[in-house]
């Protein structure tokens, strides 16, 4: 009840004997959002447009990339109008070739979005089960950008801003904030942990009461972290007086 979640109409597709089923998706979705995007406040704002239900979610079924367009499309229209954000899942989008998955979000971005003229008005920020940053490697931080399916998340530009503003201005502030909660979390439980706590896999939880240790080993992160990213914010405010020549 959290959010609206449907099937996209396109040609139903033959999935694979051991394919989730609509309803697995849609469940695993909605609990890695309220379990690691939300729980560990991975992302700031989603958190309202979850609560509010401005954030829907679209399940396309089979890897056929016209269909994945189209849908993909479909939203970037809405949402150039329409407040709110989306996510399209695409289970069997190439689950597990991340460069494959990009390739068509490339050709959505630099070919769809220019023809369409929607830069500037929305954007699509990448989530996938094999989710890589250039330089990142195999480093816990991947795992931000990690999520049970292959999925297209769609944001409106100026609510974007509106929630950077937010954070001073400051883009960046997330990903070095849930960076560091990552490895602090690390340092503690371990990749395979991490791993379970963030996507579900194997009987983790993150609300459980039947695994004190975990359960205060992210309480911990989480002060540890926001301490620290206070101390931050701290020092800058510092280093702005003195560079603007406030103090003598």
């Amino acid at each position: 009840d959290d959010a609206s979640i449907e099937a996209l109409s396109v040609p139903s597709v033959d999935l694979p004997p051991d394919a989730p089923s609509d309803q697995e998706v849609e469940s695993s979705t909605l609990g890695w959002i309220k379990r690691a995007v939300i729980g560990l406040n991975l992302c700031p704002f989603a958190e309202r447009p979850l609560r509010t239900k401005e954030l829907t979610f679209h399940t396309v079924r089979g890897d056929n990339p016209e269909h994945i367009i189209e849908a993909v499309t479909e939203q970037l229209l809405l949402k150039r109008d329409e407040i709110g954000t989306s996510m399209v899942v695409c289970p069997e989008l190439h689950p597990t070739e991340f460069e494959e998955y990009m390739a068509l979000l490339q050709f959505i971005e630099q070919r769809v979005m220019v023809y369409h003229e929607l830069v500037g008005h929305v954007q699509i920020a990448a989530f996938h089960p094999n989710f890589a940053f250039d330089s990142s490697g195999e480093n816990v931080d991947v795992y931000t950008n990690r999520s049970p399916y292959p999925m297209f998340h769609v944001l409106r530009e100026d609510e974007v801003g509106a929630a950077v503003e937010k954070l001073g201005g400051d883009p960046g502030k997330v990903w070095r904030r849930n960076k560091r909660l990552l490895q602090i979390l690390e340092e503690k439980l371990g990749r395979l942990k991490v791993v379970q706590v963030l996507l579900g896999r194997g009987d983790m939880k993150t609300d459980c009461t039947d695994d004190t240790a975990t359960s205060a080993a992210i309480d911990h992160a989480l002060r540890q972290t926001k301490d620290e990213m206070d101390e931050e914010d701290r020092d800058g405010q510092e280093k702005e007086v003195i560079r603007g020549g406030w103090l003598r």
